[in-house]
């Protein structure tokens, strides 16, 4: 009998675990949509075991002005991705300037702002060629 009700419970937690990734999913995909509507866009993630890892979808038009971004941060299910505004208008080459310009700590808080503007620079840099 416990063996049992351990398995359901497991089960149970398989499925809600499986549900939220699917809701996690399908918020990724709209925000990339959306921001791929008003220009190129760059992806980058922070990963980490202690601290709220993040997601941030970064568009930008062929001359590097930052159009949009948003954020995905948190633990759980229940984050959605949030506006980046201070970012807006923004030129790419200078904003990762202003990353790399922070002391390591803060580097890393920014980690996946500056894959984003990686990913941005790569693009950009094969539409000119």
């Amino acid at each position: 009998m416990e063996f049992t009700t351990l398995i359901a419970v497991l089960l149970i937690f398989m499925l809600i675990q499986a549900s939220g990734t699917y809701l996690q999913v399908k918020q990724y995909k709209k925000a990339v949509r959306r921001l791929h509507k008003i220009g190129n866009v760059g992806i980058g993630s922070r990963k980490s075991k202690l601290r709220p890892g993040n997601i941030v979808v970064i568009a930008c038009n062929n001359q590097g002005e930052i159009t949009g971004g948003e954020i995905m941060e948190g633990f759980t299910i229940f984050n959605g991705f949030k506006e980046l505004n201070d970012i807006i208008g923004k030129n790419i080459y200078d904003l990762k300037a202003e990353y790399m310009a922070l002391p390591e700590k803060k580097q890393k808080i920014y980690q996946a702002h500056v894959q984003a503007i990686d990913a941005l620079d790569m693009r950009l840099n094969s539409i000119k060629t």
